[in-house]
């Protein structure tokens, strides 16, 4: 068959094929520019930690929490740690923590009263101009210290209400936002590696809970646009296991040696909730050092 042939044959192979779109390149230094953020327990831990990843990614923020002396601190802290916030945006931004402009903002939210919940939703799009949440994290959450037999139904309610109950419900608060704003979003859970062990605590079970419930919203909301998936953390260096910034992360309890940087969480959570993990559905990541199922192995 001659060249002129191969050529023919070739570009008729081509015209018949429906060619599927490539994805367009991403700037992996601003993987979230022009989105804007909601962070429930923002004000602290690994959620802070994602407040600010976010931020140097190119994101809005609004941080939200029950305490708004901690937030507003919070807000002036972030605008001085971004590294990549101008002056100008620096001084715009301390003015939106009340009124809406800037980069950073926040809002006082109980995930425990629902009825709220869709009118603080609202409040927090309406900070900024684009009056717009295209992502959803889920961080708000307790501990609990007691275990199965020194369990209270006091401090059992507590954590299943604020791990669960609350996740659950801003979720359906927000995507409902989203959906009616066409707003083709990101939903991300703070679950924990507790999920992959027997429950016996609140905690343990709270978690499961955000396992399973990250299954079901995405199953119910990917249709919409909306993805919903969940970060499963090991034993992080934060105050609710009684970590300051100073003090060393090393753990030789754990496989990997030490406790995980609250950076290093908010690191895969920015690739997650991007344009790059649209694909990326129903899915739980485990970032553990070893201290998931390599653990219950030991």
């Amino acid at each position: 068959m001659s060249l002129k042939s191969n050529v023919k044959n070739t570009l008729k192979l081509l015209r018949s094929k429906k060619m599927v779109p490539i994805p367009q390149p991403v700037n992996v230094q601003k993987l979230l520019a022009g989105k804007i953020a909601l962070i429930t327990g923002g004000s602290g831990g690994i959620g802070f930690a994602m407040a600010k990843a976010f931020l140097d990614s190119g994101c809005k923020v609004i941080i939200a929490g029950t305490n708004e002396k901690k937030l507003w601190n919070c807000c002036e802290k972030l605008m001085t740690e971004c590294s990549d916030l101008s002056a100008e945006c620096m001084e715009n931004s301390y003015a939106g923590s009340m009124m809406g402009g800037g980069v950073c903002a926040y809002i006082v939210l109980n995930v425990l009263d629902v009825k709220s919940m869709p009118d603080k939703v609202r409040c927090a799009a309406a900070k900024f101009p684009e009056n717009r949440i295209d992502i959803l994290v889920n961080s708000a959450g307790l501990n609990g210290r007691a275990n199965f037999e020194r369990m209270t139904e006091e401090e059992y309610d507590n954590v299943m209400d604020v791990n669960a109950k609350g996740t659950y419900f801003m979720s359906q608060a927000v995507s409902q936002f989203m959906i009616e704003k066409k707003i083709k979003g990101h939903i991300l859970n703070v679950a924990s590696s507790s999920a992959l062990r027997p429950a016996s605590t609140p905690y343990c079970m709270s978690k499961w809970a955000v396992r399973g419930m990250t299954v079901g919203f995405a199953d119910i909301l990917l249709p919409y646009g909306i993805v919903v998936n969940a970060i499963a953390p090991g034993p992080v260096a934060t105050p609710m296991l009684g970590k300051q910034d100073d003090d060393s992360i090393d753990n030789p309890d754990m496989v990997g040696g030490r406790y995980a940087m609250p950076s290093e969480i908010a690191s895969l959570a920015v690739f997650m909730v991007s344009d790059m993990g649209n694909l990326i559905v129903g899915d739980t990541y485990y970032m553990t050092g070893g201290s998931g199922l390599i653990t219950l192995h030991h």
